[in-house]
């Protein structure tokens, strides 16, 4: 009885997953095909994308099957780093800080050489969220002798996984509507999740190396 229960189990996960790359016909049954377009294809039609030539442009892509991964946090720099680094004894007083926006950035967890910046993906925190956001502040700073500084916004992202509906207004292969393979990982900035810092290093180093 075990047995017959994990074999029906391990039949369902691998119809789950095929149906993520394949679409369904009326009744339900798997469309596989060998000529099939390809997770480049798919993206690469997507609006913003490149386009492919096998398929024609995609009215919309959607973010579906979404998994909600823990937030992470994206440190940029504000500004141009100061210096005292010219042999002064004493503490100099500078102002640190600027202007910077940080924006939704999206990545293709596989290895598929596929470059997906600027590619337009709907659905999960982007229809609700804003995809960027500025951030802008600055202070007076007293920077010790041998040091340089530079004034850092740790921005939250919001960050989700998963697959891309991609929907055609003309049959592609056969169907309108095709999913990927490969998932894709977005990270949404959260506006007011913001922390500020300061940076110090030793003169002669990367003043914006190891921010976050």
């Amino acid at each position: 009885m075990f047995a017959k229960s994990a074999l029906l189990l391990s039949a369902v996960t691998t119809v789950l997953a095929l149906s993520t790359r394949y679409p369904l016909d009326a009744n339900g049954r798997l469309v596989i095909r060998e000529d099939a377009p390809t997770d480049q294809d798919l993206l690469n039609s997507c609006p913003g994308g490149p386009g492919s030539s096998n398929v024609e442009n995609a009215d919309r892509c959607t973010l579906i099957n979404i998994k909600e991964n823990p937030n992470t946090r994206t440190f940029v720099v504000l500004g141009d780093p100061q210096l005292n680094c010219g042999g002064a004894t004493d503490n100099v007083t500078v102002q640190l800080g600027g202007s910077q926006t940080v924006t939704q950035t999206t990545s293709v967890n596989a290895d598929l050489g596929i470059d997906i910046e600027g590619i337009k993906i709907g659905g999960g925190a982007s229809t609700s969220d804003s995809t960027a956001n500025t951030v802008s502040k600055t202070i007076t700073f007293a920077i010790p002798p041998g040091k340089q500084a530079v004034f850092v916004a740790g921005t939250a992202q919001k960050s989700e996984t998963g697959n891309v509906q991609v929907n055609y207004g003309d049959r592609q292969f056969g169907h309108f509507i095709w999913f990927t393979g490969a998932t894709i990982t977005r990270l949404t900035p959260i506006a007011d999740d913001v922390v500020f810092d300061v940076h110090e290093s030793d003169c002669g180093t990367d003043p914006r190396a190891n921010l976050g």
